[in-house]
Protein backbone atom coordinates (compact mmCIF):
# COMPACT_ATOMS: atom_id res chain seq x y z
CA UNK A 1 0.00 0.00 0.00
CA UNK A 2 1.19 3.48 -1.15
CA UNK A 3 1.82 5.84 2.13
CA UNK A 4 0.57 9.13 1.29
CA UNK A 5 2.73 12.50 2.45
CA UNK A 6 -1.19 14.28 3.08
CA UNK A 7 -3.55 12.17 5.86
CA UNK A 8 -7.39 12.34 5.72
CA UNK A 9 -8.13 15.16 8.08
CA UNK A 10 -11.00 14.18 10.28
CA UNK A 11 -13.36 15.74 13.14
CA UNK A 12 -14.60 13.00 15.88
CA UNK A 13 -17.57 12.87 17.36
CA UNK A 14 -18.36 10.18 20.37
CA UNK A 15 -14.83 9.52 22.39
CA UNK A 16 -16.36 5.60 23.20
CA UNK A 17 -14.03 2.35 22.57
CA UNK A 18 -14.85 2.45 18.80
CA UNK A 19 -14.18 5.69 18.23
CA UNK A 20 -11.23 6.49 20.96
CA UNK A 21 -10.23 3.12 20.71
CA UNK A 22 -10.59 1.61 17.05
CA UNK A 23 -10.05 4.59 14.78
CA UNK A 24 -8.36 6.67 17.23
CA UNK A 25 -5.50 3.99 17.58
CA UNK A 26 -5.68 3.56 13.70
CA UNK A 27 -4.83 7.04 13.28
CA UNK A 28 -2.03 6.69 15.71
CA UNK A 29 -0.94 3.61 13.48
CA UNK A 30 -0.75 5.00 10.84
CA UNK A 31 -0.09 8.89 10.82
CA UNK A 32 0.10 9.30 7.15
CA UNK A 33 -3.67 7.90 5.85
CA UNK A 34 -5.54 9.11 9.00
CA UNK A 35 -5.27 12.56 11.23
CA UNK A 36 -8.02 13.74 14.11
CA UNK A 37 -7.96 17.41 13.84
CA UNK A 38 -11.22 17.99 16.16
CA UNK A 39 -13.17 16.10 18.14
CA UNK A 40 -16.85 16.62 20.60
CA UNK A 41 -17.37 14.67 23.57
CA UNK A 42 -19.73 14.99 27.05
CA UNK A 43 -17.10 13.63 28.93
CA UNK A 44 -14.51 16.33 29.79
CA UNK A 45 -11.59 13.15 30.89
CA UNK A 46 -12.02 11.35 27.70
CA UNK A 47 -11.26 14.79 25.82
CA UNK A 48 -8.58 15.69 27.31
CA UNK A 49 -6.80 12.46 26.94
CA UNK A 50 -7.39 12.26 23.37
CA UNK A 51 -6.59 15.48 22.64
CA UNK A 52 -3.33 14.80 24.54
CA UNK A 53 -2.82 11.66 22.58
CA UNK A 54 -3.48 13.15 19.10
CA UNK A 55 -2.07 16.92 19.93
CA UNK A 56 -4.90 18.66 19.16
CA UNK A 57 -4.71 22.50 19.88
CA UNK A 58 -7.47 23.36 22.70
CA UNK A 59 -9.67 25.53 19.82
CA UNK A 60 -10.11 22.12 18.50
CA UNK A 61 -11.66 20.58 21.38
CA UNK A 62 -15.81 20.38 21.49
CA UNK A 63 -17.81 19.21 24.52
CA UNK A 64 -20.92 18.85 22.15
CA UNK A 65 -21.88 17.94 18.71
CA UNK A 66 -23.36 20.99 18.04
CA UNK A 67 -20.59 23.38 18.91
CA UNK A 68 -18.55 20.84 16.24
CA UNK A 69 -21.16 20.82 13.58
CA UNK A 70 -22.27 24.00 12.85
CA UNK A 71 -22.49 27.03 9.89
CA UNK A 72 -20.41 28.96 12.71
CA UNK A 73 -17.40 26.66 12.81
CA UNK A 74 -17.98 25.59 9.01
CA UNK A 75 -16.42 22.14 7.14
CA UNK A 76 -13.00 22.23 8.61
CA UNK A 77 -11.94 18.64 7.70
CA UNK A 78 -12.52 15.66 4.82
CA UNK A 79 -14.52 13.20 7.07
CA UNK A 80 -16.60 13.45 9.84
CA UNK A 81 -16.68 10.41 12.38
CA UNK A 82 -19.99 9.39 13.60
CA UNK A 83 -19.30 7.41 16.96
CA UNK A 84 -22.42 8.46 19.24
CA UNK A 85 -24.76 5.54 21.33
CA UNK A 86 -26.76 4.55 18.77
CA UNK A 87 -30.00 6.77 19.63
CA UNK A 88 -27.79 10.22 19.36
CA UNK A 89 -26.42 9.15 15.19
CA UNK A 90 -29.09 10.77 13.77
CA UNK A 91 -28.55 14.64 14.50
CA UNK A 92 -25.13 14.86 13.84
CA UNK A 93 -25.32 12.69 11.30
CA UNK A 94 -27.85 14.91 9.42
CA UNK A 95 -25.73 18.42 10.41
CA UNK A 96 -22.26 16.75 8.89
CA UNK A 97 -23.90 15.97 5.72
CA UNK A 98 -25.63 19.38 5.35
CA UNK A 99 -22.02 20.66 6.12
CA UNK A 100 -20.69 18.53 3.04
CA UNK A 101 -18.80 16.30 5.30
CA UNK A 102 -18.08 12.89 3.89
CA UNK A 103 -19.01 10.46 6.55
CA UNK A 104 -18.06 7.56 8.69
CA UNK A 105 -20.76 6.25 10.71
CA UNK A 106 -21.15 3.39 13.05
CA UNK A 107 -23.17 0.82 12.97
CA UNK A 108 -26.54 0.71 13.27
CA UNK A 109 -27.42 3.96 11.18
CA UNK A 110 -30.33 5.01 13.22
CA UNK A 111 -32.50 3.27 15.76
CA UNK A 112 -35.68 3.83 13.52
CA UNK A 113 -36.24 3.50 9.54
CA UNK A 114 -37.97 6.69 9.61
CA UNK A 115 -34.56 8.33 10.85
CA UNK A 116 -32.51 5.97 8.05
CA UNK A 117 -34.65 7.48 5.49
CA UNK A 118 -34.23 10.54 5.79
CA UNK A 119 -30.03 9.99 6.19
CA UNK A 120 -29.94 8.17 2.89
CA UNK A 121 -32.59 11.01 1.12
CA UNK A 122 -29.62 13.61 2.34
CA UNK A 123 -26.81 11.59 1.31
CA UNK A 124 -28.24 10.54 -2.10
CA UNK A 125 -29.15 14.24 -2.32
CA UNK A 126 -25.55 15.46 -1.31
CA UNK A 127 -23.71 12.71 -3.43
CA UNK A 128 -21.49 12.10 -0.19
CA UNK A 129 -19.68 8.75 0.66
CA UNK A 130 -21.09 7.33 3.61
CA UNK A 131 -19.35 4.61 4.93
CA UNK A 132 -21.03 2.33 7.51
CA UNK A 133 -18.85 0.35 9.81
CA UNK A 134 -19.93 -2.85 8.53
CA UNK A 135 -16.53 -4.35 9.12
CA UNK A 136 -16.59 -8.08 8.75
CA UNK A 137 -16.59 -7.75 5.33
CA UNK A 138 -13.25 -6.75 5.09
CA UNK A 139 -12.40 -9.40 7.01
CA UNK A 140 -9.82 -12.13 5.46
CA UNK A 141 -12.29 -14.68 6.23
CA UNK A 142 -15.43 -13.12 5.35
CA UNK A 143 -13.95 -12.37 1.74
CA UNK A 144 -12.37 -15.79 1.10
CA UNK A 145 -15.95 -16.99 1.98
CA UNK A 146 -17.62 -14.37 -0.62
CA UNK A 147 -14.94 -15.15 -3.33
CA UNK A 148 -15.01 -18.58 -2.82
CA UNK A 149 -18.99 -18.54 -2.98
CA UNK A 150 -18.87 -16.78 -6.29
CA UNK A 151 -16.84 -19.27 -7.65
CA UNK A 152 -18.20 -22.35 -10.18
CA UNK A 153 -17.00 -24.62 -7.68
CA UNK A 154 -19.80 -24.58 -5.10
CA UNK A 155 -22.77 -24.01 -7.21
CA UNK A 156 -25.96 -21.82 -6.21
CA UNK A 157 -27.16 -20.99 -2.88
CA UNK A 158 -30.23 -22.89 -2.01
CA UNK A 159 -30.21 -22.14 2.00
CA UNK A 160 -27.79 -20.36 3.95
CA UNK A 161 -27.93 -20.81 8.26
CA UNK A 162 -26.45 -18.32 10.41
CA UNK A 163 -25.86 -18.14 14.03
CA UNK A 164 -24.52 -15.19 16.12
CA UNK A 165 -23.63 -17.03 19.29
CA UNK A 166 -23.49 -14.20 22.51
CA UNK A 167 -21.14 -15.32 24.87
CA UNK A 168 -22.93 -15.22 28.49
CA UNK A 169 -21.56 -13.22 29.85
CA UNK A 170 -21.37 -10.57 27.11
CA UNK A 171 -24.78 -10.82 27.06
CA UNK A 172 -25.33 -10.60 30.25
CA UNK A 173 -22.88 -7.10 30.20
CA UNK A 174 -24.67 -5.53 27.49
CA UNK A 175 -27.88 -6.22 27.08
CA UNK A 176 -29.00 -7.69 30.25
CA UNK A 177 -26.98 -5.39 32.81
CA UNK A 178 -26.23 -2.36 30.29
CA UNK A 179 -27.08 -0.17 27.83
CA UNK A 180 -28.63 -2.15 25.82
CA UNK A 181 -31.17 -3.90 28.12
CA UNK A 182 -34.58 -2.29 27.38
CA UNK A 183 -36.28 -2.03 23.60
CA UNK A 184 -38.05 1.53 24.28
CA UNK A 185 -34.15 3.38 24.73
CA UNK A 186 -32.21 1.58 22.77
CA UNK A 187 -32.35 0.00 19.31
CA UNK A 188 -33.53 -3.86 18.65
CA UNK A 189 -31.31 -5.90 20.03
CA UNK A 190 -31.59 -7.45 15.95
CA UNK A 191 -30.22 -4.29 15.07
CA UNK A 192 -27.91 -3.48 17.83
CA UNK A 193 -26.18 -6.95 17.86
CA UNK A 194 -26.90 -8.75 14.77
CA UNK A 195 -26.74 -5.40 12.37
CA UNK A 196 -23.56 -7.38 10.81
CA UNK A 197 -24.59 -10.86 10.26
CA UNK A 198 -27.88 -8.92 8.70
CA UNK A 199 -25.05 -7.50 6.20
CA UNK A 200 -22.99 -10.19 6.18
CA UNK A 201 -26.42 -12.19 4.87
CA UNK A 202 -27.82 -9.65 2.51
CA UNK A 203 -23.87 -9.52 0.93
CA UNK A 204 -23.55 -13.08 0.21
CA UNK A 205 -27.18 -13.67 -0.81
CA UNK A 206 -26.70 -10.97 -3.28
CA UNK A 207 -30.35 -10.59 -3.74
CA UNK A 208 -32.67 -8.66 -1.32
CA UNK A 209 -35.15 -10.64 0.72
CA UNK A 210 -38.93 -11.04 -0.40
CA UNK A 211 -39.96 -11.43 3.48
CA UNK A 212 -38.97 -12.22 6.54
CA UNK A 213 -41.11 -14.14 9.76
CA UNK A 214 -39.14 -13.77 13.13
CA UNK A 215 -39.49 -15.14 16.53
CA UNK A 216 -37.63 -14.02 20.03
CA UNK A 217 -38.60 -14.21 23.66
CA UNK A 218 -37.05 -13.33 26.90
CA UNK A 219 -36.93 -16.67 28.21
CA UNK A 220 -33.60 -16.64 31.32
CA UNK A 221 -32.54 -13.61 32.21
CA UNK A 222 -35.89 -13.00 33.93
CA UNK A 223 -36.20 -12.06 37.88
CA UNK A 224 -38.05 -15.79 38.79
CA UNK A 225 -34.84 -16.80 38.00
CA UNK A 226 -32.88 -15.47 40.69
CA UNK A 227 -31.72 -14.84 44.32
CA UNK A 228 -30.34 -9.33 44.50
CA UNK A 229 -26.83 -7.32 44.20
CA UNK A 230 -24.21 -9.77 43.84
CA UNK A 231 -21.89 -7.53 46.51
CA UNK A 232 -24.76 -8.29 48.98
CA UNK A 233 -23.15 -11.87 49.82
CA UNK A 234 -25.10 -14.05 47.38
CA UNK A 235 -25.84 -17.21 48.28
CA UNK A 236 -25.11 -19.10 44.69
CA UNK A 237 -21.97 -16.70 44.08
CA UNK A 238 -19.74 -19.55 43.46
CA UNK A 239 -22.13 -21.65 40.93
CA UNK A 240 -23.49 -18.38 39.12
CA UNK A 241 -21.44 -17.71 35.55
CA UNK A 242 -23.05 -14.25 35.85
CA UNK A 243 -21.74 -13.12 39.41
CA UNK A 244 -20.21 -9.89 38.73
CA UNK A 245 -17.02 -9.57 40.66
CA UNK A 246 -15.87 -12.02 38.50
CA UNK A 247 -16.25 -10.93 34.96
CA UNK A 248 -15.58 -6.79 36.48
CA UNK A 249 -12.92 -7.41 38.97
CA UNK A 250 -10.92 -10.52 37.97
CA UNK A 251 -12.10 -11.16 34.02
CA UNK A 252 -12.18 -14.77 34.57
CA UNK A 253 -14.41 -15.37 31.53
CA UNK A 254 -11.91 -12.84 29.22
CA UNK A 255 -8.67 -14.36 30.59
CA UNK A 256 -10.20 -18.11 29.76
CA UNK A 257 -10.83 -17.05 26.04
CA UNK A 258 -6.82 -17.83 26.20
CA UNK A 259 -7.28 -21.48 26.88
CA UNK A 260 -8.32 -22.03 23.04
CA UNK A 261 -5.15 -21.31 21.95
CA UNK A 262 -2.95 -23.67 19.31
CA UNK A 263 0.15 -23.31 22.08
CA UNK A 264 0.02 -25.26 24.64
CA UNK A 265 2.78 -22.56 26.90
CA UNK A 266 0.04 -20.51 26.59
CA UNK A 267 -2.93 -22.81 27.49
CA UNK A 268 -0.46 -24.27 30.21
CA UNK A 269 0.25 -20.29 31.59
CA UNK A 270 -3.71 -19.35 31.32
CA UNK A 271 -4.91 -22.58 33.60
CA UNK A 272 -1.67 -21.53 36.51
CA UNK A 273 -3.44 -17.67 36.20
CA UNK A 274 -7.07 -18.97 36.25
CA UNK A 275 -6.27 -20.73 39.47
CA UNK A 276 -4.15 -18.37 41.27
CA UNK A 277 -4.22 -14.40 41.74
CA UNK A 278 -0.38 -15.42 42.71
CA UNK A 279 1.08 -17.06 39.70
CA UNK A 280 -0.54 -14.23 37.50
CA UNK A 281 0.64 -11.31 38.91
CA UNK A 282 3.98 -12.97 38.59
CA UNK A 283 3.25 -14.10 34.86
CA UNK A 284 2.32 -10.40 34.36
CA UNK A 285 5.44 -9.31 35.09
CA UNK A 286 7.35 -11.32 32.00
CA UNK A 287 4.35 -11.83 29.57
CA UNK A 288 3.03 -9.33 26.89
CA UNK A 289 0.59 -11.52 25.85
CA UNK A 290 -0.90 -11.86 28.90
CA UNK A 291 -0.89 -8.14 30.04
CA UNK A 292 -2.99 -7.49 27.02
CA UNK A 293 -5.53 -9.99 27.83
CA UNK A 294 -4.95 -8.50 31.38
CA UNK A 295 -6.53 -5.18 30.31
CA UNK A 296 -7.96 -6.03 27.54
CA UNK A 297 -8.35 -2.06 26.96
CA UNK A 298 -9.94 -2.02 29.51
CA UNK A 299 -13.04 -3.59 28.40
CA UNK A 300 -15.23 -4.40 30.25
CA UNK A 301 -14.75 -2.37 33.00
CA UNK A 302 -14.20 0.84 31.15
CA UNK A 303 -18.39 0.45 30.86
CA UNK A 304 -18.86 0.62 34.78
CA UNK A 305 -16.45 3.07 35.75
CA UNK A 306 -12.80 5.26 35.11
CA UNK A 307 -11.48 4.13 37.83
CA UNK A 308 -9.84 1.17 36.96
CA UNK A 309 -8.58 0.37 41.00
CA UNK A 310 -10.21 -3.28 42.96
CA UNK A 311 -11.42 0.10 45.07
CA UNK A 312 -13.22 1.66 42.24
CA UNK A 313 -14.46 -1.46 40.31
CA UNK A 314 -16.14 -2.53 43.63
CA UNK A 315 -17.58 0.71 44.31
CA UNK A 316 -19.12 0.60 40.84
CA UNK A 317 -20.30 -2.83 41.14
CA UNK A 318 -22.06 -1.87 44.98
CA UNK A 319 -23.82 1.32 43.41
CA UNK A 320 -24.41 0.97 39.98
CA UNK A 321 -26.27 -0.98 37.59
CA UNK A 322 -23.64 -3.71 36.58
CA UNK A 323 -23.65 -5.33 40.18
CA UNK A 324 -27.46 -5.86 40.43
CA UNK A 325 -27.78 -9.55 40.14
CA UNK A 326 -28.28 -11.02 36.40
CA UNK A 327 -32.12 -11.77 36.63
CA UNK A 328 -33.13 -8.63 38.41
CA UNK A 329 -31.71 -5.33 36.13
CA UNK A 330 -35.30 -4.84 34.14
CA UNK A 331 -33.74 -6.33 30.77
CA UNK A 332 -37.30 -6.55 28.45
CA UNK A 333 -35.35 -7.62 24.94
CA UNK A 334 -35.27 -11.22 23.71
CA UNK A 335 -32.15 -13.66 25.27
CA UNK A 336 -33.02 -15.44 21.79
CA UNK A 337 -34.51 -15.03 18.38
CA UNK A 338 -34.98 -16.43 14.78
CA UNK A 339 -35.51 -15.08 11.62
CA UNK A 340 -36.24 -16.62 8.54
CA UNK A 341 -35.79 -14.91 4.94
CA UNK A 342 -37.04 -15.78 1.52
CA UNK A 343 -35.43 -14.57 -1.77
CA UNK A 344 -36.33 -14.18 -5.44
CA UNK A 345 -34.30 -16.89 -6.48
CA UNK A 346 -35.78 -19.34 -4.20
CA UNK A 347 -32.98 -19.33 -1.58
CA UNK A 348 -33.65 -19.30 1.81
CA UNK A 349 -32.01 -18.35 4.68
CA UNK A 350 -32.36 -18.13 8.95
CA UNK A 351 -30.24 -16.16 11.34
CA UNK A 352 -29.97 -17.38 15.09
CA UNK A 353 -29.04 -15.26 17.84
CA UNK A 354 -29.20 -16.24 21.23
CA UNK A 355 -27.25 -15.45 24.82
CA UNK A 356 -26.25 -18.54 26.00
CA UNK A 357 -22.91 -19.87 24.34
CA UNK A 358 -19.83 -20.81 25.44
CA UNK A 359 -18.16 -18.55 22.98
CA UNK A 360 -18.50 -15.18 21.62
CA UNK A 361 -18.50 -15.55 17.69
CA UNK A 362 -20.53 -17.02 14.55
CA UNK A 363 -21.36 -20.08 12.61
CA UNK A 364 -22.81 -21.05 9.28
CA UNK A 365 -24.05 -23.96 7.28
CA UNK A 366 -24.22 -22.84 3.82
CA UNK A 367 -25.86 -25.43 1.41
CA UNK A 368 -25.25 -25.32 -2.83
CA UNK A 369 -26.01 -27.09 -5.52
CA UNK A 370 -22.65 -28.59 -5.58
CA UNK A 371 -21.36 -28.67 -2.33
CA UNK A 372 -21.84 -27.47 1.42
CA UNK A 373 -19.63 -25.16 3.23
CA UNK A 374 -19.19 -24.63 7.37
CA UNK A 375 -17.70 -22.36 9.42
CA UNK A 376 -16.85 -20.66 12.64
CA UNK A 377 -15.72 -17.32 13.23
CA UNK A 378 -14.77 -16.17 17.15
CA UNK A 379 -11.30 -15.22 18.29
CA UNK A 380 -10.52 -18.88 19.15
CA UNK A 381 -10.35 -20.24 15.77
CA UNK A 382 -11.55 -19.23 12.26
CA UNK A 383 -12.28 -21.90 10.23
CA UNK A 384 -14.06 -22.63 6.37
CA UNK A 385 -14.07 -26.07 5.40
CA UNK A 386 -15.80 -27.37 2.05
CA UNK A 387 -17.20 -30.86 1.50
CA UNK A 388 -17.98 -31.01 -2.51
CA UNK A 389 -21.25 -33.60 -3.61
CA UNK A 390 -19.55 -35.55 -6.21
CA UNK A 391 -16.52 -37.07 -4.44
CA UNK A 392 -17.29 -36.32 -1.14
CA UNK A 393 -14.07 -34.50 0.16
CA UNK A 394 -13.80 -32.13 2.52
CA UNK A 395 -11.48 -29.52 2.33
CA UNK A 396 -10.03 -26.74 4.32
CA UNK A 397 -10.64 -22.95 2.64
CA UNK A 398 -9.61 -21.11 5.35
CA UNK A 399 -7.65 -21.36 9.03
CA UNK A 400 -6.85 -19.36 11.62
CA UNK A 401 -6.14 -19.85 15.61
CA UNK A 402 -6.42 -17.16 18.15
CA UNK A 403 -6.09 -13.61 17.77
CA UNK A 404 -6.11 -10.32 19.65
CA UNK A 405 -7.44 -8.72 16.89
CA UNK A 406 -10.45 -6.64 16.95
CA UNK A 407 -13.13 -8.44 14.82
CA UNK A 408 -10.30 -10.77 12.79
CA UNK A 409 -8.73 -8.01 11.49
CA UNK A 410 -12.03 -6.16 10.01
CA UNK A 411 -10.86 -2.46 11.96
CA UNK A 412 -7.98 -2.11 10.10
CA UNK A 413 -9.41 -3.42 7.00
CA UNK A 414 -12.03 -1.00 6.41
CA UNK A 415 -10.05 1.82 7.47
CA UNK A 416 -7.06 0.70 5.05
CA UNK A 417 -10.39 0.63 2.63
CA UNK A 418 -12.21 3.81 3.30
CA UNK A 419 -8.59 5.75 3.95
CA UNK A 420 -7.32 4.79 0.40
CA UNK A 421 -10.38 6.11 -1.66
CA UNK A 422 -10.30 9.24 0.57
CA UNK A 423 -6.89 9.92 0.05
CA UNK A 424 -7.35 9.05 -3.96
CA UNK A 425 -5.14 5.90 -4.13
CA UNK A 426 -8.40 3.94 -4.98
CA UNK A 427 -11.90 4.45 -6.17
CA UNK A 428 -14.74 3.68 -4.44
CA UNK A 429 -14.71 0.28 -6.66
CA UNK A 430 -11.62 -0.77 -5.89
CA UNK A 431 -11.41 -0.31 -2.50
CA UNK A 432 -14.66 -2.70 -2.57
CA UNK A 433 -16.13 -0.42 -0.13
CA UNK A 434 -19.91 -1.33 0.62
CA UNK A 435 -22.44 1.19 -0.26
CA UNK A 436 -24.08 3.03 1.66
CA UNK A 437 -27.09 1.99 0.07
CA UNK A 438 -26.38 -1.17 0.09
CA UNK A 439 -25.92 -0.87 3.96
CA UNK A 440 -29.29 0.05 4.13
CA UNK A 441 -30.62 -3.12 3.34
CA UNK A 442 -29.19 -5.08 6.70
CA UNK A 443 -31.24 -2.45 8.37
CA UNK A 444 -34.85 -3.36 6.14
CA UNK A 445 -34.31 -6.80 7.14
CA UNK A 446 -33.84 -5.82 11.12
CA UNK A 447 -36.64 -3.63 11.24
CA UNK A 448 -38.83 -6.17 9.25
CA UNK A 449 -37.66 -8.41 11.80
CA UNK A 450 -38.33 -7.05 14.63
CA UNK A 451 -41.86 -6.25 13.58
CA UNK A 452 -42.70 -9.92 12.64
CA UNK A 453 -41.30 -10.55 16.36
CA UNK A 454 -43.55 -8.05 17.73
CA UNK A 455 -46.70 -8.99 15.50
CA UNK A 456 -45.89 -12.32 15.09
CA UNK A 457 -46.84 -12.08 11.18
CA UNK A 458 -44.48 -12.46 8.40
CA UNK A 459 -43.57 -9.44 7.53
CA UNK A 460 -43.07 -8.25 3.11
CA UNK A 461 -39.55 -6.47 2.43
CA UNK A 462 -41.88 -4.52 -0.34
CA UNK A 463 -43.59 -2.94 2.34
CA UNK A 464 -40.44 -1.03 3.77
CA UNK A 465 -39.49 -0.39 0.35
CA UNK A 466 -42.83 1.49 -0.23
CA UNK A 467 -42.46 3.65 2.82
CA UNK A 468 -39.37 5.08 1.20
CA UNK A 469 -42.42 6.23 -1.48
CA UNK A 470 -39.68 4.74 -3.98
CA UNK A 471 -36.91 2.44 -4.56
CA UNK A 472 -35.02 4.37 -6.65
CA UNK A 473 -33.61 6.58 -3.89
CA UNK A 474 -31.27 3.70 -3.59
CA UNK A 475 -29.29 3.84 -6.06
CA UNK A 476 -26.77 6.82 -7.12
Amino acid sequence: MVESVKPVTAVLVGLGTRGRDTYGSYAIKYPKRLKFIAIADLDEKKRKFFQELHNIPNEMVFSSWEDLLNKKVGKIAQVAFICTPDRMHYKPVMKALELDYDLFLEKPIAPSLNECKEIATLAKKKKKIVQVAHILRFTGYWKTLKEFISSQRFGRIIHYEHSENVSFWHFGHSFVRGAYKNKDTSTPIILAKTCHDLDLMHWIMDENALDVYSHGELSHYKPENAPERCTDGCPIEKECPWYAPRLYIELEPIIRIALYSDSRIIRWIIKGVLKSKSFRKFVLLFSKDVRRIEHWDQFPVIHITDDYSYKGRMKALKEGPYGVCIYKTGNDVPDHQISSFNYPSGATATLTMHGLSEHEGREFRIFGTKGVLRGVFRNSLELIEFTDFRFGKTETIYKEGLSIQAHGGGDVGIMHAFTSVMLGEKTKEEGNLSDFFSAMESHFMGFAAEKSRISGKKQKMKTLDESFQTISIFTL
